[in-house]
């Protein structure tokens, strides 16, 4: 199937007609900031107006958008304390704003991450920047320049207002001296916004055309249909990824996760953030007006699609080409280690034997990395900064994927199997391997059986002997930890991708399921050691940790859950991320601290909120500056230079004596990714760590 593009016409080899000259507003001190990141870069990051035609050209870059000739991209501040001035970025050196503030403005931004970026210029609460696109426009008539201004497609409470668009409007033009400047809407809700606007700026709709590509290209995929408002869904089940081809009403404003290919139904620019991610993937992407419906009859297809620079194709596909090229495309594969089903017993984390690499690999292949880290860790560092803990090993997760059964079709009707056998059986399977959809339902329902079926009475028991020696009681909350050997490693994070839940014993012991928790009052429900095991044990088999792993090319047949069991605080007083080095930026050497108040998440935090940031400068082991990069969005001061000098000092002792024992891959360096954490009682714990390359 072919659609051709609908050319504009327009005359070619035109220029824009000469604008009076504008006189200059005198230069203020923030016009300084470009040049400091320039003498610090040893490149123009920025400029902080555009003076002329020549200075225009130089920062722009040719668009890929039919109606445009050139793009560049700005910041102006929407609050009084942003960090940046107004500028005008070097998009030849930076097309995305998100690395042009964590590279040209380290210090206030290190280890921005894409949520904290996108509260900083996508939502009005949160909102530290105007950003957008500035381009030279064509008309049938001739040419224009314009702006837009940046929201949440998503959210239909962030689109801009007229005063908002003013504000952006009015530092621009000034700054902006080769001529008038219009607004362009860049979405149908801004469209719908401004129609009754009496704007003190033009306002130019961009072109209505069928067909437009910003990343030329093919890929095969299952072509997947969405709607902006199903797209947010999808992404939190996991349910697309990098088999797929996306196809959105609407352009979203990023996409994370990593797909085939892209089509949205509104047009996206060239330098948008989810264009600059497929072009730097290699994914096709391509505008199509109203692809929902052009596409409709190719919906759930495996197809090959490509994004031509003059129209669109798509024609259905085999298995068997989808996967070769799936194959293609993938980072070359991750082996993990074959889990050591023999070993059951269930050693202290001050117990595992650790003095040599061997043993330390052992560990990790019979009870997962998680544990055998932190026991590495703990027996290398004072035990005031440790919690009481002990590991569980793969062979209890085993026994249960062997002896667990329920009722399933594997093909040949429905059946009792276990749940072993089911992987089996599905990982065999070319539908469940290379349809997301299949695999998600499957995967939901295999979940749900393993959260009902009973765990072996002689485990429970185990456990409870375990705890009772390790704890003193049944009533102290522990903390059943995932800890598999598809995570924490030096070549595969699987950070996120599995699950973690509290247990109290005395709530396994009581012969009842009614709450609330003996171990916590505030707990409605009780919380089991069976409900926690089969929690930890299931979120192997999550479809984000299954995508993720196949992404990588990880045997997921080879795939075995461990258990770190360890102490659960209750009313934390701080959760603290540190890194033994700055992990966005090579060669510097000061720490990072993450810190949040109380319980709250340092990573994967709810949209506006955001941890505080400090960045330490160590000479032998002692913290002789604190940077303070920003603030929490839920206290003035979450941590003190106290406590910050204590983690640098303990962090720099970690980074000295905890054993490396893999090759560091050439154009990387290893730091130490740390996860601590204060008790009510004021108390300073360490409770995780992983490699982390740079």
């Amino acid at each position: 199937m072919f659609r051709p593009l609908l050319l504009l016409l327009l005359a070619a080899g035109c220029k824009p007609e000469p604008t009076p000259p504008v006189d200059t507003p005198p230069v203020v001190e923030d016009e300084t900031a470009c040049d400091e990141a320039e003498a610090a870069l040893g490149y123009r990051a920025c400029v902080p107006r555009i003076p002329d035609e020549d200075t225009f050209n130089g920062v722009t870059i040719p668009s890929a958008s039919v109606d445009q000739l050139r793009v560049g991209k700005y910041l102006v501040p929407a609050r009084d304390d942003a960090r940046v001035p107004p500028v005008f970025l070097d998009v030849n050196a930076f097309t995305l704003h998100y690395d042009f503030l964590r590279t040209a403005f380290p210090d206030s931004y290190t280890a921005l991450t894409t949520e904290e970026y996108q509260d900083l210029v996508l939502h009005p609460d949160t909102r530290e920047f105007y950003a957008g696109t500035y381009s030279l426009y064509l008309e049938e008539d001739g040419f224009y320049y314009g702006f837009t201004v940046w929201d949440d497609p998503g959210d239909a409470t962030s689109t801009v207002t007229l005063e908002q668009v003013t504000a952006a409007w009015e530092t621009l033009q000034d700054r902006f001296e080769i001529g008038p400047l219009a607004w362009v809407p860049n979405s149908p809700a801004q469209q719908e916004a401004a129609i009754d606007w009496d704007a003190p700026f033009d306002i130019h709709n961009p072109a209505v055309i069928d067909y437009e590509a910003y990343n030329p290209g093919e890929a095969y995929g299952y072509l997947r249909l969405y709607t902006l408002a199903e797209l947010a869904d999808a992404t939190e089940a996991a349910s697309f990824g990098y088999q797929d081809f996306v196809v959105i009403d609407e352009a979203p404003e990023d996409l994370e996760r990593v797909v085939s290919g892209i089509v949205t139904g509104t047009r996206q620019g060239g330098l948008s953030h989810l264009n600059v991610r497929s072009a730097a993937r290699g994914t096709p992407n391509c505008y199509i007006r109203e692809p929902l419906a052009e596409l409709a009859a190719w919906q759930d297809h495996l197809v090959h699609f490509t994004c031509g620079d003059e129209g669109f194709e798509v024609a259905d596909a085999t298995t068997e080409d989808a996967e070769a090229w799936w194959t293609s495309i993938r980072p070359e594969p991750v082996t993990i280690c074959v889990p050591n089903l023999d070993e059951r017993a269930m050693p202290g984390l001050l117990d595992l034997p650790t003095d040599t690499a061997d043993r330390r690999d052992a560990n990790v292949c019979a009870y997962g990395a998680k544990g055998a880290n932190l026991a590495t860790l703990y027996q290398r560092i004072d035990d005031e900064y440790q919690l009481d803990g002990f590991v569980i090993p793969f062979a209890y997760y085993d026994d249960f994927m062997r002896a667990g059964t329920w009722t399933v079709d594997l093909g040949s009707g429905a059946g009792v199997y276990t749940f072993a056998e089911t992987i089996a059986a599905w990982h065999a399977d070319a539908t469940f391997l290379t349809d997301a959809t299949v695999r998600r339902d499957r995967l939901e329902a295999l979940r749900a059986a393993m959260d009902e079926v009973p765990v072996d009475p002689a485990l429970l028991a185990e456990l409870e002997t375990r705890i009772l020696a390790v704890f003193g009681n049944d009533t102290t909350m522990v903390r059943f930890r995932s800890s598999s050997n598809a995570e924490d490693g030096l070549d595969f994070s699987g950070a996120g991708l599995y699950n973690s839940d509290s247990a109290c014993l005395a709530d396994e012991l009581d012969a009842d399921e009614v709450g609330p928790s003996h171990c916590d009052p505030d707990k409605a429900d009780e919380e089991t050691l069976t409900d926690s095991l089969q929690e930890v044990w299931a979120s192997s088999w999550n479809l984000a940790a299954w995508e993720e792993r196949d992404w990588y090319g990880i045997d997921h047949e080879r795939v075995a859950m461990g258990i770190l069991c360890d102490t659960r605080s209750n009313a934390e007083l701080a959760n603290i991320v540190a890194f033994a080095g700055n992990p966005t930026a090579d060669g510097d050497d000061r720490y990072l601290v993450n810190a949040q108040l109380g319980e709250l998440e340092v990573v994967s935090a709810e949209s506006g909120v955001y941890p505080e940031k400090a960045l330490l400068t160590l000479e032998d082991g002692v913290v002789t500056q604190v940077d303070r990069v920003s603030s929490s969005s839920e206290a003035d001061l979450v941590l003190t230079d106290a406590e910050l000098a204590e983690i640098g000092a303990v962090l720099w002792d970690i980074a000295l004596l905890y054993p490396n024992d893999d090759e560091v891959p050439e154009g990387h360096t290893l730091i130490w990714d740390t996860e601590w954490k204060i008790t009510s009682e004021g108390q300073l714990i360490i409770k995780q760590i992983r490699p982390f390359l740079r």
